[in-house]
């Protein structure tokens, strides 16, 4: 297939690109490994954060994504973020999206973790992101001339001769399609293909999420930067620990926005103290302080405490988390939630400038995939859609003023270093044990070792399951080399042999793999901080 952008992914990043590109009078063929509402967007909870209420300035959103990012933001993106997500929020409402209101009108405002102000608007009380995917797939299908591919897993970039984008390999497989291998040509590519969360064996991440963009990116030559921190969500439904696989259910935030306590198992609420925003410190803070209670007292979850709200809040606000808990045999109304933290979100990703684009010329990214340089080293909460937003927006801008001529694709070597499908339970495990919330250099040098000997489980099936498989161990070994080389505690990269943050530190990890198929890192300090 030919065409102007090729769009990978379907979630609210990829969606808005799609949206954006037509607007220019692009020819867009947007490709989708599952259906097109199989994606990360959907699950999220709590919703967008926005300046929305005349209280409230993008100075004081900017001020509190800075102070999560513990130092690493590029100030330059999150004020983008701040500036435009407003505008971008009420063009989502345009295309239809409905969010909750309060009795005389106005957008109904809730406070999440690490937020001085109440500036998350949110739909159907805590399933946002279903009502931001419906709005969005119906705007993509009342366009006939966006064509829409389902049950492609998008395998490695196509480049011209000169080095740029040119489209990409796909793998076809699903209901009403022809099992085989395909090709979109491009003149540009958009990568949307959200998160990593199955490197993990407890994420809060669809089955989807095995970290396709970022492989496929650094076997393209991308530079990718600051896959190191990732945010475990505090608050996964803990289901025993039998059930730690797969998707772990969500407890959102926004539930300690309205007022829901931690607690340990005597009932006793711990964050007190910790931060001054107690409950709703930054996810890192509040990650790590249940990780001290759990392993303190040797247990394997914590409590999340909601019963002083009242049976008609929690209807009207969690009903969706009432509705999960319920089906576990818990009642939030009558008992406390139990909780633990789960791997949720990729901070880091394939490094972009303020466009969108890459370091390889032609290829964009956007939303989790992508390193815009917003989230530094811990996501502030509800910046995750909003991101997409803003910087879909800003890619469809720039490939309507700078497209170039089609290239002819170069011949290409995909299906080479392929995997067992079977490494990647071994491979979560190993992740989850010693590349978690807690590393150490002895955690990180034996995921390491067992990294490399399941490398070696090499498979010549080059079906979609052995792809996934080789993307989840590419985008790990980035992860724990640069986990390994980070020696210092900052946001959500948490070194119990390295306690604290050091200015040594206070740089980028630039991961990239070379002609020799070898990951390489360089360190890029930023600036010293002049005192005011």
């Amino acid at each position: 297939m030919q065409t102007d952008v090729c769009i990978v992914g379907s979630g609210i990043a990829g969606l808005c690109a799609a949206l954006h590109a037509r607007a220019a009078g692009l020819g867009v063929i947007l490709v989708t490994k599952v259906n097109i509402d199989d994606g990360s967007t959907r699950w999220a909870q709590g919703g967008i954060a926005a300046v929305l209420d005349p209280a409230d300035t993008p100075e004081a959103h900017l001020a509190d994504t800075l102070t999560a990012g513990v130092g690493l933001c590029d100030e330059a993106a999150v004020r983008v973020l701040v500036t435009e997500g407003p505008p971008r929020v009420r063009e989502l409402m345009t295309l239809g999206a409905e969010f909750d209101r309060n009795p005389d009108g106005s957008l109904a405002l809730t406070r999440e973790g690490g937020h001085h102000a109440d500036r998350i608007i949110h739909a159907g009380g805590d399933a946002t992101g279903v009502e931001v995917q419906r709005a969005l797939h119906a705007a993509v299908r009342r366009d006939a001339g966006l064509r829409i591919v389902e049950h492609a897993l998008v395998l490695d970039l196509l480049t011209g001769a000169d080095g740029r984008a040119a489209g990409v390999t796909l793998h076809v497989l699903g209901e009403g399609s022809t099992d085989g291998v395909g090709a979109v040509v491009a003149r540009a590519v958009v990568l949307a293909t959200g998160g990593m969360g199955q490197v993990y064996s407890a994420t809060t991440n669809p089955s989807v999420s095995t970290g396709d963009g970022v492989a496929l990116g650094l076997r393209a030559g991308a530079v990718v930067t600051d896959v190191e921190f990732v945010q475990f969500h505090p608050t996964a439904l803990f289901l025993g620990a039998d059930a730690l696989s797969g998707q772990q259910p969500l407890v959102s935030e926004a539930m300690r926005g309205e007022g829901a306590v931690l607690v340990n198992a005597a009932g006793v609420a711990f964050m007190r103290g910790v931060h001054e925003l107690a409950d709703l410190a930054p996810r890192d803070v509040v990650a790590k302080a249940i990780t001290r209670v759990m392993l303190d007292q040797h247990v394997d979850h914590v409590f999340l405490d909601a019963r002083h709200l009242g049976a008609a809040t929690l209807e009207r606000r969690f009903p969706s988390i009432l509705a999960r808990c319920r089906a576990a045999g818990i009642d939030p109304v009558h008992e406390p939630i139990p909780v633990a933290p789960a791997a949720h979100y990729a901070s880091g990703g394939l490094r972009t400038d303020l466009d969108g684009q890459t370091s390889v010329p032609g290829l964009y990214a956007c939303g989790e995939v992508s390193c815009t340089g917003v989230h530094g080293a811990n996501r502030l909460a509800s910046n995750s859609l909003l991101e997409g937003l803003v910087f879909a927006g800003r890619i469809g801008a720039d490939l309507a003023g700078s497209l170039p001529p089609r290239a002819d694709p170069v011949a290409d070597d995909a299906g080479a270093g392929l995997l067992d499908p079977g490494v990647r339970t071994d491979l979560a495990d190993a992740m989850s044990v010693g590349a978690g919330v807690l590393r150490s250099s002895d955690s990180l040098d034996a995921t390491l070792a067992v990294l490399d000997r399941l490398g070696a489980r090499s498979s010549t099936d080059p079906g979609p399951l052995t792809w996934e498989a080789t993307n989840l161990h590419t985008v790990a070994t980035a992860l724990v080399t640069a986990a390994h080389r980070r020696e210092e505690t900052r946001g959500c990269h948490w070194r119990e042999d390295f306690a604290a943050a050091g200015e040594a530190w206070r740089g980028h990890l630039l991961a990239s793999i070379d002609e020799n198929g070898l990951l390489e890192q360089e360190f890029q300090p930023l600036p010293a901080v002049v005192p005011a």
